[in-house]
């Protein structure tokens, strides 16, 4: 039987939601009983602090008025006399709208406790912000109170306050329940997506939540599983064409031995095939796992290098673009690529242009056109696949239709592009667009 560990439920992203849920709930309940409490005294009660100082003052009065003589309690009232508070001696007691002296409540409770022995209070009424006391002394006086009292303010200092931590907690709350789940998964998605592309492929860092790391572990040990696929199927190609080689060479001895001079030639040419078919597929290999260091190359020299050498070999082909353009780039793994595009063009097309543009802002593209019987729009997204063939047309070569795919893996190395296009009035144009940001 299985245990968990100590507090590893704590460690799901369930949970960990689950607590931030509560938390905030409960602060939500707290921040809500405390605006209750705090505002019930003068919604409900009408025991603000400006209506207690005045009920406290009419106590006062009433106190004195029974203890002086019916000469001395006009002195004792203008005494009391303010804006706000105000006590009159009347001969007849005036009529209310209505009587909140029958009302329940604690406020009754408190009011009438403290009311001297012997008075009577005949009607109490509030009307907005204006109150009015109604009483009877013991020896028949009548006493009419008029006080104002305050509003009360949902927007006061406290509750500013009181609110504005409520929503600052929860905030915060929420902030780092998603920083905790957010970071490790935005780690999570930059290394899937660097899978695979340019770099070392450095390990994930197995935290956060318990889901995360399971995901991050999974993760890991796939990556180590299909770098050892990749490794191994490069070892496995490298020792195939060293096998297929050593016989071609044998055969390539033993065919000077045929005396028929044209079926030497053609039993030559089948080798030179497959020897070109064989580099071709080390060269897509080599390319899908390259480890060179960039470093600045001047372009135009480079595209130059590969015109001439095809030049030289008796293929017409013209570059266009600047004479110097520094790039950093990987001059060896972009030199294959363009020659792979170059040795596409002049076997199908009879003219090759190489055109170098550097007009573009933060963008280079290199294309190369020929005049020959182009691709169909239908088969343009698959002939960059590793070993496609198109059309009729393109069968007539020999190979195993690796070059496009070779290039469209050179691009991708440098953060590019690699694209096909239809050229006027017949033939292909592929386009390779690399990053200029590190021109000079």
């Amino acid at each position: 039987m299985r245990f968990a560990r100590p507090f590893g439920v704590m460690s799901r992203v369930a949970t960990q939601m689950i607590v931030v849920l509560i938390l905030s709930s409960l602060l939500a309940w707290i921040g809500i009983g405390s605006l209750f409490v705090t505002l019930a005294p003068e919604s409900i009660l009408f025991l603000s602090p400006t209506v207690t100082r005045h009920v406290v003052s009419v106590f006062n009065v009433l106190h004195g008025l029974e203890a002086l003589p019916a000469a001395g309690r006009a002195q004792l009232i203008s005494a009391f006399q303010r804006g706000d508070f105000t006590a009159s001696l009347v001969d007849e007691a005036p009529r209310l709208p209505s009587n909140d002296v029958d009302s329940e409540g604690e406020f009754r409770s408190w009011f009438f406790s403290q009311i001297p022995p012997g008075v009577e209070v005949l009607g109490i009424h509030f009307e907005g912000k204006v109150g009015t006391v109604v009483t009877r002394l013991s020896d028949g006086q009548i006493v009419v109170f008029r006080l104002v009292r305050d509003v009360p303010s949902f927007l006061s200092l406290p509750i500013v306050l009181l609110v504005t931590f409520m929503v600052a907690s929860i905030m915060l709350l929420t902030v780092w329940a998603v920083r905790r789940l957010a970071s490790p998964l935005s780690r999570f998605a930059v290394a899937v997506d660097r899978f695979g592309g340019d770099g070392d492929e450095a390990v994930l860092r197995e935290e956060g939540p318990a889901e995360l790391r399971q995901a991050a572990r999974a993760f890991n040990r796939m990556q180590q599983r299909i770098l050892r696929l990749i490794e191994d199927r490069t070892r496995m190609l490298m020792a195939i064409s060293h096998d297929l080689r050593t016989p071609l060479t044998r055969l390539r001895l033993r065919l000077e031995e045929v005396g028929d001079r044209k079926t030497r030639q053609r039993m030559l040419d089948d080798i030179a095939l497959m020897d070109e078919s064989i580099a071709s597929a080390i060269a897509y290999v080599r390319e899908g796992g390259t480890t060179e260091a960039p470093e600045m190359a001047d372009l135009p020299s480079l595209l130059e290098t590969v015109c001439s050498r095809f030049e030289d070999a008796g293929h017409p082909i013209v570059y266009e673009g600047p004479r110097h353009y520094a790039l950093q780039c990987l001059p060896l793994a972009l030199e294959r690529g363009i020659s792979n595009l170059v040795d596409n063009a002049v076997k199908y097309g009879t003219a090759v242009t190489v055109r170098l543009d550097t007009t573009q802002a933060g963008r280079v593209s290199i294309d190369v056109e020929d005049d020959g019987p182009g691709v169909p729009d239908a088969e343009k997204p698959r002939v960059v696949e590793p070993f496609y063939r198109g059309d009729d047309a393109r069968h007539s070569v020999g190979g195993f239709g690796l070059g496009l795919a070779i290039a469209a893996t050179v691009a991708r190395h440098h953060g590019g592009t690699l694209t096909l296009h239809d050229r006027a009035p017949h033939g292909l144009r592929v386009r390779l667009e690399i990053p200029s940001t590190l021109a000079q």
